[in-house]
């Protein structure tokens, strides 16, 4: 029965991620309040399938910490490698909730959206508080979804980690475990037909978003891309995945020579690479151009003792890229780049009233999920209408600052951590062996959308900062050495 029971929690995880994958980006880049809920709802009920399987592997039958017939068969249990950087890592996630709960549970106003005022309440000074209750809690939610979404993904893909020839053998197996390639496979495929998609309606030129919707913002076609409303988001998410995806691609090339449906993925990462050209985007075109350097001489450096004709090919390829893009939207593209400095003056307004709001609440911040509430306390007026539109859209753009100003120094350290940790794992953390270049390459994806956010606003939108978690999971169960033991935490 325990059996059964755990088989059936692990498939429908499985299909709850798919759905994440895929709904996120579909639902106009999950930017809607039915769209995040749906995604909390989803998060959510994953975080409990992943505690309903760690009881069920906690209550003395270890054959559960996979879900394979093999595995539940018969296995030597072991202490896995690098079990103390997945307790920290579990601890910091708990601590980043509990900051939430206690910001929101000691509140001290609640904002009355249609008196625009506040209404003070009594709170305890030395702890964690917020400046718009309700906020904060729907701030709390939120993380509490995307944390069982990050550990209900990790546990899944380690689920595998019995099937692979890790258990067996002293040198770890270069292939790629079934649930990550299947995981990968549908990134891939879906952000293909996003791609295909936008650049369909880019073509035809029509401004309702997959042809449906007419956006309240960014009316016209060029501000557009795919179901994104505003192009910069869409560009921010090709430029998350598409190097991934490269990753992935060279990893599953160099375990299985023989396996020619991975021919497939280089096109998906051309179609992919190509939109934020396309999109318009400055700061996707530049932080494009950037990631295709570097996963060029990632590459280069994997071809190393092969021919110079080996690298030459995937140098042409980069560059064949960068030449695909800049043909078929540098049109649209020339005129903004050329304004590039511009844009930055008009943002600079906007910053200097948020280093004004995080230098009032430097340690516990304003309170996750607070700065739309607050912006307009600070808001100067003397900017004209560039400052009414990103008040109107509530953000930053700028998620370093807003992280800085909703949590404060405490807070963001507090994230920095944990992703510090996520990056780190390879080196010092146990679980599926790691292709040292795919593990890089996922280093590229999320080293340009932190680049992103400097300047705007990836991780505000839901369907990137999804996709940026389940990169981080992918991360937290890559390692130098494979594991011979169970899952950690």
């Amino acid at each position: 029965m325990s059996t059964r029971l755990y088989r059936g929690c692990d498939r429908l995880t499985e299909a709850l991620l798919y759905f994440a994958v895929v709904f996120g980006p579909w639902a106009f880049g999950t930017t809607q309040d039915w769209s995040i809920h749906v995604m909390n709802v989803v998060g959510l009920t994953l975080g409990l399938l992943w505690l309903i399987k760690l009881g069920l592997r906690s209550a003395g039958q270890p054959a559960l910490a996979s879900s394979s017939p093999a595995a539940l068969a018969n296995r030597t249990v072991q202490r896995p490698a690098g079990q103390g950087n997945n307790w920290l890592l579990g601890a910091s996630t708990i601590c980043i909730l509990l900051y939430c709960l206690v910001s929101a549970w000691n509140a001290r106003a609640i904002y009355q959206p249609e008196q625009w005022n506040f209404e003070y309440l009594p709170a305890i000074p030395w702890l964690p508080h917020s400046y718009d209750r309700d906020s904060s809690w729907a701030a709390f939610w939120l993380y509490l979804s995307l944390a069982g979404l990050f550990w209900g993904l990790r546990d899944w893909l380690l689920g595998d980690h019995g099937t692979t020839d890790h258990r067996t053998t002293e040198a770890p197996s270069p292939r790629l475990p079934p649930r990550l390639r299947r995981l990968f496979w549908v990134l891939a495929l879906n952000g293909t037909a996003l791609a295909l998609q936008g650049l369909l309606q880019r073509a035809e030129g029509g401004n309702q978003l997959l042809w449906l919707v007419e956006p309240h913002f960014n009316q016209t076609a060029d501000a557009q891309f795919g179901p994104y409303a505003y192009r910069a988001n869409a560009a921010q998410y090709f430029n998350l995945l598409w190097p991934a995806v490269l990753g992935f691609w060279w990893a599953g090339a160099r375990s299985v020579r023989r396996h020619r449906r991975l021919a497939v993925m280089l096109p998906c990462v051309v179609v992919m690479a190509i939109c934020p050209f396309v999109a318009a985007s400055r700061g996707g075109a530049i932080v494009v151009v950037c990631d295709l350097v570097m996963a060029a001489g990632i590459l280069a450096l994997a071809q190393w003792r092969k021919s110079w004709v080996a690298k030459a090919w995937i140098l042409l390829g980069l560059a064949g890229v960068v030449g695909g893009g800049a043909l078929l939207g540098w049109q649209t593209l020339a005129p903004r780049m050329e304004m590039l400095h511009e844009g930055y003056e008009a943002r600079e307004g906007l910053y200097m009233a948020g280093r004004y709001m995080a230098d009032d609440n430097a340690l516990f911040g304003t309170g996750p999920g607070t700065f739309s509430t607050l912006y307009q306390l600070y808001r100067r007026d003397d900017i004209g209408n560039t400052d009414v539109w990103f008040a109107l859209v509530a953000q930053m753009h700028n998620d370093w600052l807003e992280t800085r100003i909703t949590f404060g120094w405490l807070g963001a350290a507090l994230i920095f951590l944990t992703l510090l940790l996520v990056l780190a794992h390879w080196f010092r953390g146990g679980g599926i062996h790691g292709n040292k270049y795919f593990v890089m390459l996922l280093w590229v994806a999320l080293g340009g959308c932190l680049v992103h956010a400097f300047f705007d606003f990836p991780l505000q939108v839901h369907s990137i900062l999804t996709l940026f978690l389940i990169l981080c999971a992918v991360l937290s169960c890559l390692s130098r050495k494979a594991d011979h033991g169970t899952m950690g935490p």
